[in-house]
């Protein structure tokens, strides 16, 4: 629990209060902390498929990479409704929800498993089918949203 606590509710609470506290700051850092969270996703799911690459596909054609995309589906739809502000905030709240909070199952599997592969190999093919799910519901918004500000 304390790996969840310093790599996600520490940097959350600080970016939380840098944004009430000094929202200037928070908006000038915004991209390099959007950056920085992609890149360090992409290299969390590279080195989990790397290491665990035998484990991943041995999954392919079972129900656990459906059991993933249908939880991603969910998690967008649940993850969209529950968010506040705006429907672009909203949709953006639950792609996030669907794909991007691995850091307490990496823990989770850490603590209760021990780090073992096939736990690992299994994570990581059920984060490749959020992804799967969530990539073609972003590319619908973004066409959804230009066409929202196309001038006639």
């Amino acid at each position: 629990m304390l790996t969840v606590v310093i790599l996600q509710l520490v940097p959350f609470t600080v970016g939380l209060l840098v944004r009430h506290y000094a929202a200037a700051t928070a908006l000038a850092w915004q991209p390099v902390a959007a950056r920085t969270s992609n890149i360090t996703f992409l290299i969390v799911l590279a080195g989990m498929l790397a290491g665990n690459w035998r484990d991943v596909v041995a999954l392919i054609g079972s129900r656990s990479l459906l059991a993933g995309f249908v939880f991603s589906g969910l998690a967008l739809l649940l993850g969209t409704a529950l968010a506040t502000g705006p429907p672009v905030r909203r949709t953006t709240m639950g792609m996030v929800a669907a794909v991007r909070n691995v850091g307490p199952a990496l823990a989770a599997v850490g603590l209760a498993f021990g780090n073992a592969p096939a736990v690992l190999g299994a994570l990581a093919a059920v984060l490749l089918s959020g992804l799967a799910a969530a990539i073609p519901a972003a590319a619908v918004l973004s066409r959804r949203r230009a066409s929202l500000h196309e001038e006639p």
